[in-house]
C-alpha cells in the first residue's frame, strides 16, 4: 500500500485532467477551484513530479500526469460500473450495448421487446454507432461491430456470423426494370459496397444512372419505394423482404466480414451477457464460416 497515492485526491485530478480545467473540475465536482487545485498539488508533493503544466493560461498535462490520467480513469471507470452492479438488485441488471446505426434501427430496435419478454431481468440499454469504440470511455458492456477495423487486443472479440449482402429493391421496380439497366442506390459511408458484391457474386448489375445517400438507411428506403437497387446487408433487410416491401433478386452472398460483439470481459463469464449474445446468435441466423 506505500506505493499508492492519497486515493480521495484522485477523483479531483481525474475531472481536471478530462477538462484540463481547475475551473470546470471544481463545477463538475461541485468543489471550490482551491479545493480541487490542493488536490492536485497532493498529487504532485506525493510523486515528486507536476502533473500538469501551466503556460498561456491553460492547463495541460505533463507526460508522465497524462499517464497517470489514463490509468485513473480506467480504473475509476471499472469501479465505478462494479458498484453500480452491486447496487442494482439482480433481479433487473442493465447491460448497456453499442450497435451498428443500421443494425439497430432496422433489426435489434424492433426486436427488444421480444428480448424483454423472454429475459425480463435484463434492462438493454442501446445506444448507435459504428466503428472503432473505446469501450471503458464509452461506459458500454457490449460493442455489436462489423469486423472491419483493428481493436485493442485486450478486447474479448465474439463472432455472430458472416455479414452476408445482396442487391434489394421494391417488387415493382424489380417488375419494371428485370431486363434493363438499373439506378443503383451507393452510401457515403460503404461507397465500395457495389464493387464488393461484384466481386464476391461475379455478377456486375448493368446500370444507366447512380444515386448517392449519407447511410445505408436512406438507401434501403428510398429501394422500398422503387427509387432503385441498393445494396442491403441480409439481417437489415429480411423482415422487409417477409412483409414484401423488397425482393433480393440476386440472393445474397457472405462478405469476408464478420458481425462480432467486442467487450473487456469473457461474456460467458457473466450470466446476462451470456443470455444477450446467445438470443443475438440465434435471431440473426448468420453462417459463422
Amino acid at each position: 500500500m506505500n506505493n499508492l497515492p492519497p486515493l480521495k485526491p484522485l477523483v479531483s485530478f481525474r475531472a481536471a485532467a478530462k477538462h484540463q480545467s481547475l475551473t470546470k473540475a471544481a463545477q463538475e465536482l461541485h468543489l471550490t477551484h482551491g479545493a480541487v487545485s490542493r488536490a492536485v498539488k497532493q498529487l504532485e508533493e506525493f510523486f515528486g513530479f507536476e502533473l500538469f503544466t501551466r503556460r498561456n493560461r491553460g492547463l495541460f498535462l505533463t507526460e508522465k500526469g497524462a499517464v497517470l490520467a489514463k490509468e485513473v480513469e480506467n480504473s475509476l471507470t471499472r469501479l465505478e460500473k462494479v458498484c453500480e452492479s452491486l447496487k442494482i438488485p439482480e433481479s433487473k441488471r442493465r447491460l448497456s450495448v453499442s450497435c451498428e446505426p443500421s443494425l439497430a434501427m432496422r433489426w435489434l430496435m424492433p426486436k427488444l421487446d421480444d428480448f424483454r419478454r423472454k429475459a425480463p431481468q435484463i434492462d438493454i440499454h442501446l445506444s448507435t454507432a459504428g466503428g472503432p469504440i473505446d469501450i471503458t470511455a464509452e461506459g458500454v458492456h457490449l460493442a455489436i461491430r462489423r469486423s472491419d477495423f483493428a481493436w485493442p487486443p485486450h478486447y474479448h472479440c465474439t463472432p455472430l456470423g458472416k455479414e452476408m449482402i445482396g442487391p434489394v429493391c421494391s417488387p415493382a421496380y424489380w417488375k419494371k426494370h428485370k431486363s434493363s439497366p438499373k439506378q443503383l442506390l451507393h452510401t457515403r459511408t460503404r461507397p465500395e459496397a457495389w464493387n464488393d458484391w461484384s466481386s464476391i457474386s461475379g455478377i456486375r448489375v448493368e446500370s444507366d444512372s447512380e444515386k448517392y445517400f449519407d447511410h445505408f438507411y436512406f438507401s434501403l428506403q428510398a429501394a422500398s419505394t422503387g427509387f432503385g437497387l441498393a445494396i442491403g446487408p441480409e439481417p437489415i433487410v429480411r423482415e422487409d423482404i417477409k412483409q414484401g416491401l423488397l425482393v433480393a433478386p440476386y440472393g445474397f452472398k457472405k462478405t469476408p466480414i464478420d458481425y462480432i460483439i467486442l467487450s473487456l470481459d469473457r461474456p460467458e463469464n457473466d450470466r446476462n451477457m451470456n443470455t444477450f449474445i446467445s438470443w443475438l446468435k440465434s435471431e440473426l441466423g448468420l453462417p459463422l464460416v
